[in-house]
């Protein structure tokens, strides 16, 4: 009776149901996932449909109570009242927000729920196809075994797949339970708290009943509720409504054991004596509650759009489940066709099999010309491989010496029969000993060719060696010539090389040229003397006489060497022979044969140097060449050698074959000779008893060949019966892929109707936000016109007296007029509303405006600060100036007028003086504070215009100001 055992727990139900398995909400580790499948099965049967909420026969406003509890009983009534007031005494008091807040919660994670619900119901589904396939492939039948094993592997596969596909639909499943039973358990703590803060208000408001006694201690609340938004501060309640209230109480006794029918039908009949009337309302009031009913309606109709949406995303699944429970069961039906063909083709494989038996048996006889015939066949391979392998080596031969094209002739050509065979081979043997012959005779040219080589080499160098005894034996003799002569010639060669003696030479020859010019030039023109004369042409001929002998002795050494060459029997060298006049050691001096004779020798200075130059780069070309040779030839000898190895390996593992095949040959002939004796004795022996055991056999493979052909027969017609199935199965299933088509056409459908509804949402949530703009708004205007409602309608106890001279009539009329006024202020209202949205947009662009404005004002205040500075730095120049021509006015003494003033003369200047400067300065300190304070007024101009600009586009205000109260 207490009320607590009734109750059901927060969150529990259609909307925060637990699953009945499911362990209780507490700290520690939840349910695992497949005690929660367990748990939602109940559920999941049903779609997850709520409960239908029962009302009741005479009221079918409010829902029907529990069957146990009379509420025409008022003892009853009474006790579960304070049952209920106690419980809920200590419960929390929410602020508006934070229930706004906890009913977004609330709505979000029911959608979520739901939505949560709908998918476990999807995989469910799948999870039950998935287990019925994979209860399709497993061998539970003795028949579906001997199936199993004819179909092979590939049903063990679909099995481990279809095993693998429930393992993963269950998991899933126990995913989406987990995530359901916490999205359920988050659930029940928004709805707990928002139910404890009903609770608490209506616990907070309610009072107890209590009988007329003594003086209220304050004013009299009409109905209870203060008169006006002021007195609000006045209403205290201490959250203890067992107690009785100091107010006129308007729920008596009667009230409280009156039946609830009665309650309910006679509100207004039943008047109180001095019926206080509720005060009029503000419109700004008013207004607001229309704007809080609108965004109910707005939040209602957003909340049905995603219900829509859900709704359609739950067909479109269910449509995919269809399709795919379609798709299997045509999986089924061509697995069911691939085993009956399975089976046919085992049949037809046994049918197979007796024939090959019976052909095998037909096929003994010639198993013996078979192996003969290849015996035949492996000796032509034999030649021709032969044949091959001699025309390869033939033409080897012809590349390494072409001369002998003549003495090899094509090889013969294979007949086939073995008949070539011996000719091959000796054919072969042949050409190895040619080859063989060849790389020597290549060895030996290759060797003659180096020898050759090394004797020009040695030729070469001979010749040079010689080239450079006769150049040092001809510096020697230029050096004992200079010397006579008393010439200084350049020091000699540091090396010994044929370069530097000829440089050495050429650089003598070209000294003593000089000194023979200087000499002839000094004889011509007459300035040496007698004895200069006698002395040069002494060292003339002394040069003269040993370049004639220098010239024989080399002349003479060549003649000795083309002889002795030509005793040898060689042929003479080229440098012996290339003289060109022989050379008398007797031919008289004179100046202009010592010239010639010594150009001569400059010429075959260059000469000689130019041969060696030649000779080193012949030597060292006929080197790279000897060693290029060298090392291509032995390349191309090691490439013949081993070409010539590989083919005489290849030759003796034809010899080795042809041995094996000539040997197996014999085996051959000596098995057939002897199958062939067996065979004659057992046909004549053995001709009765073998007609009558292969007429036996006959029979009975004819009576096996019956059989299969009756069991062909019927497999057949199952087979027959089969595609019938087939055909039929083919045309469901085109009616079923036709339906699929007609139900993705209406899933496009839907996904567009969805997309639409989602925008519509979308829209409905822009106008939400902009009414909760609005509302913003209004609760500011709100603050304004509470105070001006306060002073609007006086004080309590006036409008208490006013409203208790009021008739029912009046009442009545008052109302309606109120209606009239208020519908009209509220379309006036909605008019504003349009006006201040269009206003915003308009106040918006005078904002960036403004800005601009304001950006000009600040640029212009700068210059004016710069123009002010720039007039308060003239001005001080300016009164620099005139203190200096001040000061130069005083140091001046103007002249006397009149001759005896000459004493007054300096007090009379420093009077005009002190007078003119006072002027000035006068004047100049207005001029400057009147530029001060107009400059002073510009600037309080800007400031203003700033400050007005600022709480024109400053936040959270309205550029238009306040709306009056209607």
């Amino acid at each position: 009776m207490n009320g607590a055992a009734t109750r059901r727990g927060v969150g529990f139900g259609p909307a925060g149901r637990l699953p009945p398995n499911a362990a209780p909400i507490g700290p520690g580790p939840g349910p695992n996932g497949k005690a929660l499948v367990e748990g939602y099965r109940k559920d999941i049967m049903v779609g997850f449909e709520k409960e239908k909420v029962r009302y009741d026969a005479i009221n079918n406003d409010r829902p029907q109570s529990s069957p146990l509890v009379d509420l025409k009983d008022p003892v009853q009534i009474h006790l579960l009242t304070e049952t209920a007031l106690s419980d809920s005494k200590g419960y929390e008091i929410l602020s508006q927000e934070e229930v706004d807040d906890l009913k977004k919660q609330i709505q979000s994670l029911t959608m979520r729920v739901e939505q949560a619900r709908t998918n476990l119901a999807i995989q469910s589904k799948y999870r039950d196809a998935a287990i019925s396939m994979a209860k399709l492939y497993s061998p539970a039948k003795p028949e579906g075994s001997k199936r199993l094993s004819l179909r092979g592997n590939r049903m063990s596969d679909s099995a481990k797949e279809a095993e693998m596909e429930k393992q993963a639909s269950e998991r899933r499943c126990e995913e989406l339970a987990t995530e359901l039973f916490n999205l359920e358990k988050r659930l029940i703590e928004p709805q707990r708290r928002l139910l404890e803060h009903t609770a608490g208000i209506l616990q907070m408001t309610h009072r107890a009943s209590s009988k007329k006694s003594g003086q209220p201690l304050g004013p009299p609340m009409p109905n209870g509720i203060p008169g006006s938004p002021e007195s609000l501060y006045t209403y205290t309640n201490p959250r203890n409504s067992l107690e009785t209230s100091n107010a006129e109480a308007d729920f008596g006794d009667r009230n409280l054991y009156l039946p609830l029918d009665q309650m309910e039908g006679q509100p207004i009949a039943r008047q109180r004596k001095n019926t206080i009337e509720i005060p009029m309302k503000s419109p700004i009031r008013e207004q607001n509650s229309q704007l809080r009913g609108e965004m109910d309606r707005i939040k209602e109709e957003n909340v049905q759009l995603k219900m829509a949406q859900q709704r359609l995303g739950d067909e479109v699944q269910t449509l995919r489940t269809k399709t795919d429970a379609l798709q299997a069961q045509n999986e089924n039906f061509r697995t069911e066709n691939d085993a009956l063909q399975a089976q046919n083709e085992s049949f037809r494989a046994q049918n197979e099999a007796l024939r090959s038996q019976n052909e095998t048996f037909e096929s003994q006889s010639g198993a013996v010309q078979s192996q003969s015939a290849g015996q035949a066949r492996m000796i032509s391979e034999i030649e021709a491989k032969l044949e091959s392998l001699n025309s390869k080596l033939r033409n080897l031969i012809i590349s390494l010496g072409p001369a002998r094209s003549i003495d090899f002739d094509q090889p013969d050509r294979a007949t086939g029969s073995g008949g070539s065979l011996m000719g091959q081979l000796q054919y072969l043997e042949r050409g190895l000993g040619a080859a063989a012959e060849e790389r020597e005779s290549l060895a030996a040219g290759m060797a003659k060719d180096s020898e050759m080589a090394a004797a020009a080499a040695a030729k070469s160098e001979v010749a040079l060696a010689q080239t450079e005894g006769r150049i040092d034996g001809f510096i020697d003799q230029l050096q004992d010539l200079a010397q006579q002569a008393n010439v200084s010639l350049p020091p000699g060669p540091v090396s010994a090389s044929l370069n530097d003696q000829l440089d050495y030479v050429e650089k003598s020859i070209r000294v003593i040229g000089d000194e023979i010019m200087r000499t002839v030039d000094a004889a011509a023109n007459g300035t040496s003397n007698r004895q200069g004369d006698n002395q040069v042409d002494a060292v003339l001929s002394g040069l003269w006489d040993i370049i004639l002998n220098g010239l024989f002795d080399a002349q003479q050494q060549k003649a000795t060497r083309r002889k002795a060459r030509a005793e040898k029997g060689l042929e003479s060298d080229e440098e012996d022979m290339s003289d060109s006049e022989p050379v008398d050691p007797n031919e008289p001096y004179s100046l202009s044969a010592f010239s010639t004779k010594v150009q001569w020798l400059f010429a075959q200075a260059t000469s000689l140097k130019e041969q060696k130059a030649v000779l080193k780069r012949q030597i060292k070309q006929q080197r790279d060449l000897n060693n290029k040779s060298g090392s291509e030839k032995d390349e191309v000898i090691r490439a013949k050698e081993k070409e010539l190895e590989a083919k005489e390996d290849e030759l003796d593992r034809l010899q080795e074959l042809l041995d094996n095949t000539e040997r197996e040959a014999m085996e051959k002939q000596e098995q057939l000779a002897k199958a062939i004796g067996d065979m004659e004795r057992m046909q004549k022996s053995n001709a009765a008893n073998d007609s009558r055991a292969l007429k036996e056999q006959l029979d009975q493979r004819s009576a096996a060949l019956a059989a299969l052909e009756a069991s062909y027969e019927e497999v057949e017609s199952n087979y027959r019966e089969v595609q019938t199935q087939l055909s039929e199965a083919e045309k469901a299933t085109n009616a079923l892929k036709q339906e699929l088509a007609d139900k993705e056409k209406a899933v496009a459908e839907k996904e567009k109707e969805v997309a639409d509804k989602e925008k519509e949402v979308k829209d409905k949530d822009e106008e939400l936000e902009r009414m909760n703009v609005m509302v913003i708004e209004l609760k500011t205007e709100l603050t304004f016109a509470k105070a001006e409602l306060d002073g609007a309608y006086g004080s309590r106890r006036e409008r208490a007296a006013e409203a208790a001279a009021l008739t029912q009539t009046t009442e009545l009329e008052n109302l309606n007029k109120q209606v009239i006024n208020l519908k009209a202020e509220l379309a006036s209202t909605l008019r504003d509303f349009e006006d201040i949205t269009r206003e915003s947009i308009a106040a918006e662009k005078e904002k960036i405006e403004l800005e601009a404005k304001l950006d000009d004002a600040m640029a212009a205040k700068e210059s004016l600060e710069a123009d002010a500075n720039a007039a308060r730095s003239r001005l001080e120049a300016e009164v620099g100036r005139l203190q200096e021509q001040l000061d130069a006015e005083r140091l001046k003494v103007p002249p006397s007028p009149l001759p005896g003033g000459a004493g007054a003369g300096p007090r009379a200047g420093a009077t005009m003086l002190s007078e003119q400067f006072r002027a000035t300065m006068k004047e100049e300190r207005k001029k400057f504070q009147e530029e001060l304070r107009e400059e002073q007024a510009k600037r309080r101009k800007l400031e203003d215009e700033m400050r007005a600009l600022r709480r024109g586009v400053g936040p959270g205000r309205s550029p238009l100001g306040p709306l009056s109260p209607r």
